[in-house]
């Protein structure tokens, strides 16, 4: 459980898993292919809406693509789900912020205009740090009526480690 939400995760963001993500988070598309699966596998037998937890348009722009949005869609084709592109980020990236800056950025989520909302989703991202992220965006989300049943993330950073030495941005 993180902030009240079931969460799975497909491993430790260590290894040879943590350097497909670091490779994807700066931009190499073809870490999509093999990691997707990998999302689809924790999903299980979710059957929610799959809600992507966006990255920054700064980091967006940097990469070419979203890979949280790219995930989603991936392994919601594999699952046979829908994916509800509902959030929107405003401020930067979590990347460099100490973990309690990390924990108390609140506000950093809002609801995309025009979209109909599912009344419950499952939230998608890559890598789990201290929670944070996916706190804010259950709560934008809660905000609006809609239920957080899971979370499904790549990795989750191990215990101890500092944030800094967990993510690529």
């Amino acid at each position: 459980m993180i902030a009240g939400i079931a969460a799975r995760s497909a491993g430790v963001y260590a290894g040879s898993l943590r350097e497909a993500i670091v490779a994807m988070k700066r931009g190499e598309r073809a870490q999509l292919t093999a990691l997707a699966p990998l999302i689809a596998r924790e999903l299980g037998s979710l059957t929610d809406p799959l809600v992507p937890l966006p990255t920054s348009s700064r980091r967006r722009r940097a990469r070419g693509f979203d890979q949280a949005v790219r995930l989603a869609h991936q392994a919601a084709a594999s699952n046979g789900l829908a994916v509800c592109e509902l959030l929107e980020k405003r401020g930067g990236a979590q990347h460099g912020r100490s973990r309690s800056g990390r924990l108390h950025a609140r506000g950093r989520f809002r609801i995309r205009r025009g979209i109909v909302l599912p009344p419950r989703v499952t939230l998608i991202d890559d890598v789990c740090t201290t929670g944070a992220t996916l706190a804010d965006a259950a709560d934008a989300l809660f905000e609006v009526g809609v239920t957080v049943g899971a979370a499904v993330f790549l990795a989750r950073t191990p215990p101890g480690r500092k944030p800094s030495q967990n993510s690529a941005g």
